[in-house]
């Protein structure tokens, strides 16, 4: 059921009609259900009009770029690290950038509860990156429920899936106490660390030198010489490689296509995340998949 549409690597999922009216009969998921979702990278043109407004919520969470967004009258910017809930009933509407096209995860849910996980999030929320937000925790339960309709719909599945929504909405919802299980690290651990941790949070996106050294305090120069130095590595091969290797755990775990994966981490195009895996591997990612290759 995932599709490739009109965007490099857009998936989408719209469930039928009597699937959408079997969740509304099931005690279990009635209250909150899911009636579609998807995902479009650096998406030029974008844009959904719903003037008779919306017979659903809609959720938007941006992880790159940025775009408009117009309830009613009221226009706002949704940008990168941030995500809104999209009232039904109302004429709504959204668009991205032409300048930096945005890079977008959305879900269209209803139920009597959607009201409840709408709250809040009537305005574009701060979702920032850091050490103790964990992003990729949130993508990772989007990916699972995508995983799961594409492998086949049943009552099951549905039941599954729309119990792990729930889970995904509240850590926006509560995004001030959605902190991952860790504690805060204490003074002991090293920066370099946390920013080792703030890469792999940040796997979709296209981190620059700068914005590391800048998320450690430190110079670009300082902070380039204290990474070789602890890593024997570069801070940049480095997040290639944590790239590469989340690519190749979608490739054993997922249906995502190679383009599809190409996008959702943030390669320019499937051409070169191809070259990249090949030159990190030593292997295409085609034959990596074919030969089920264990990590």
């Amino acid at each position: 059921m995932g599709l490739e549409t009109g965007f490099p690597g857009e998936r989408t999922i719209v469930l039928p009609a009597p699937f959408i009216d079997l969740m509304k009969d099931d005690p279990l998921i009635s209250d909150l259900h899911l009636v579609s979702m998807g995902h479009l990278t650096h998406a030029r043109h974008h844009a959904v009009e719903r003037p008779d407004g919306s017979d659903c919520y809609v959720f938007l969470y941006c992880v790159w770029g940025n775009g408009l967004i117009t309830v009613r009258s009221n226009t706002m910017t949704l940008r990168a690290n941030q995500a809104v809930v999209l009232p039904k009933g109302v004429p709504v509407s959204w668009r991205s950038s032409d300048d930096e096209p945005w890079s977008l995860y959305w879900i269209c849910f209803d139920g009597p509860k959607g009201a409840v996980y709408a709250k809040n999030m009537a305005s574009p929320a701060n979702v920032v990156p850091s050490v103790y937000m964990r992003i990729e925790q949130r993508t990772e339960l989007f990916d699972k429920m995508y995983a799961l309709l594409c492998e086949r719909l049943s009552i099951e599945i549905l039941e599954y899936v729309n119990q792990i929504l729930p889970h995904f909405l509240a850590s926006f919802r509560f995004r001030e106490l959605d902190r991952g299980t860790e504690e805060q690290p204490g003074h002991s651990e090293g920066m370099i660390n946390k920013v080792l941790q703030y890469m792999n949070d940040n796997l979709e996106r296209k981190l620059t030198i700068r914005e590391l050294a800048s998320f450690a305090g430190m110079s670009e120069s300082y902070f380039y010489r204290r990474f070789v130095r602890q890593m024997s590595i570069a801070p940049m091969d480095y997040f290639i490689r944590l790239k590469i290797n989340k690519a190749a755990i979608l490739l054993l775990k997922t249906p995502m296509s190679v383009s599809q994966i190409a996008a959702k981490l943030g390669f320019g195009s499937p051409d070169y995340f191809s070259r990249t895996f090949r030159k990190v591997l030593g292997i295409s990612a085609t034959e990596f998949r074919r030969q089920d290759f264990r990590l």
